[in-house]
């Protein structure tokens, strides 16, 4: 912004000059200004080379110590990414890139459909007391609990529906250490929204009554923010998962258990939760 000004400032100089260059009246005023005016673009040009630079320097830092930060602190962890509505392009890779120098996996990826495609759901459950989801939200706030646990125990249920239930899955479910859940803004209403709400409060519910840890996660470039949302769940949050400090944040949260909202936005109470102990992090 201060070197658009600059550039703004130069032109209006250039042009006065001009006009007035054309009734024979130059000043040494004109000049003067056109002449401060280039200094300022020099010093901006000067300034943002050494911001470069030292942006450069701690960025080449950050990749460094990253891993020193999180060795070993998830050695052995199976991660699950869990996305209900859809996955923003980079979210995945952005988590493996959290997580792997801690000395974990990303064992499943997991998008659920939005809206909820509820007569398929309820004609592939019909014969259980799951068979009319879609006209009780009792029963599909039941079903997303028992998808949750699923999710990360294994079961039949996500094998069984796991066509019809996601719009994109890989991998097996056969017992997570920990789940990264990821909430996009959609714009559902009506009945559509009521499903999916009620879905999506089971669902947590479900993820929550297991061992594993769970993490809700968004980039910085996520607007709106959902860690409102995944605050008002219980559910611990990362906003910044494409900085190395979110990652950092992401794998601490997991070692350690800490709950609250991390990162920068103004949702954010912490930058980072407390840095856990080396030698008592564990799986759950």
């Amino acid at each position: 912004m201060s070197l658009g000004a600059v550039f703004l400032a130069l032109g209006i100089g250039v042009l006065l000059g001009v006009a007035l260059g054309e009734n024979g009246v130059v000043s040494g005023a004109s000049k003067n200004l056109e002449k401060s005016l280039r200094g300022d673009l020099n010093d901006a040009r000067s300034t943002n080379s050494g911001l470069r630079h030292e942006l450069a320097i701690r960025d080449e830092y950050e990749q460094q110590t990253y891993e020193p930060l999180v060795k070993d602190l998830l050695s052995g962890w199976r991660v699950g990414i869990v996305a209900m509505g859809g996955l923003p392009g980079g979210y995945a890779g952005q988590v493996s890139d959290a997580i792997e120098p801690a000395g974990a996996t990303v064992d499943s990826v997991s998008v659920i459909q939005s809206p909820l495609p509820l007569g398929r759901l309820a004609s592939e459950m019909k014969g259980t007391g799951l068979g009319r989801l879609d006209r009780s939200m009792d029963q599909l706030q039941r079903f997303g609990r028992r998808i949750g646990r699923q999710l990360v125990n294994g079961g039949s249920l996500v094998g069984r529906l796991r066509h019809d239930l996601f719009s994109g899955s890989r991998g097996e479910y056969r017992g997570l250490d920990g789940v990264v859940y990821v909430h996009e803004a959609n714009g559902l209403d009506g009945r559509d929204k009521q499903a999916q709400d009620q879905f999506e409060t089971g669902l947590l519910e479900g993820l929550k009554d297991t061992q594993a840890g769970l993490v809700g996660a968004e980039t910085t470039q996520a607007d709106p923010s959902q860690a409102g949302f995944l605050a008002d769940q219980g559910v611990a949050s990362v906003d910044d998962l494409d900085l190395t400090a979110g990652k950092t944040a992401l794998v601490w949260v997991f070692a350690d258990g800490a709950s609250g909202q991390f990162g920068v936005k103004d949702s954010a109470q912490h930058l980072l939760p407390k840095p856990p102990d080396q030698g008592t992090a564990q799986r759950p």
